[in-house]
């Protein structure tokens, strides 16, 4: 009876010849994951909603840094040291002195608004999509309304000073510096504005085409 084990199940002897063995188990290799790949819309708009979200951030740091700059030099009223110095201060120097807060705390909830609209177009949301395109559009046409602004705050500047100083030969040579000042500067915003308005063009185009429409809910 050598040849049984105890369970009843035959033994193999040492002289019964080679032993036979299960092959051992071995578990098929993980396939990796396939995930989809990206169309170029879904990217496009990661692209531009990341940017836009860097851009209000800073936007943002802008406008509590010009609220700090107010707060301090509210405390100095520069419009009474130049009525003080005898220098005639336009109109214009004196409304935005008066709502210089008002004007701050505005940028900054257009600020805080494009990046909670920019945070919802890259969540997909359909409003974050359509308040971008009124932001692009708003922005493009702000820049085109800024140029006449600055034209005319270069023209009320000559009339800060004296009549006798700008008749002088120092005053022909500053109103020359001025002049060439400003058209510099007005060349430089149309110029400017331009560009911006054909990037803004583009965006908002490309925003409502139908593939990148699909992507929003």
């Amino acid at each position: 009876m050598r040849g049984w084990s105890r369970l009843g199940i035959p033994a193999h002897n040492g002289d019964s010849g080679a032993t036979f063995q299960a092959p051992p188990t071995v578990s098929p290799p993980d396939l990796p994951i396939a995930t989809p790949r990206r169309s170029s819309a879904d990217r496009f708009i990661d692209l531009t909603a990341k940017l836009s979200l860097a851009l209000g951030a800073l936007g943002i740091v802008w406008c509590l840094f010009q609220l700090l700059m107010v707060a301090l030099l509210g405390r100095l009223d520069i419009v009474a040291l130049m009525q003080r110095d005898g220098l005639v201060v336009p109109d214009w120097i004196q409304w935005t002195d008066a709502h210089a807060f008002s004007l701050s705390v505005a940028l900054l909830l257009f600020c805080i608004a494009f990046v909670v609209v920019c945070w919802a177009m890259l969540k997909r949301h359909e409003w974050g999509r359509i308040g971008f395109i009124v932001f692009l559009l708003l922005v493009a046409l702000g820049n085109f309304a800024f140029i006449p602004v600055m034209d005319s705050m270069f023209n009320s500047m000559l009339t800060i000073f004296p009549a006798d100083f700008l008749s002088s030969p120092q005053g022909a040579e500053m109103r020359a510096q001025m002049a060439f000042s400003r058209w510099s500067l007005l060349i430089t915003l149309l110029v400017s504005s331009l560009a911006i308005a054909a990037l803004h063009g583009w965006l908002a185009i490309k925003l409502q085409r139908r593939d990148v429409r699909d992507l929003f809910h």
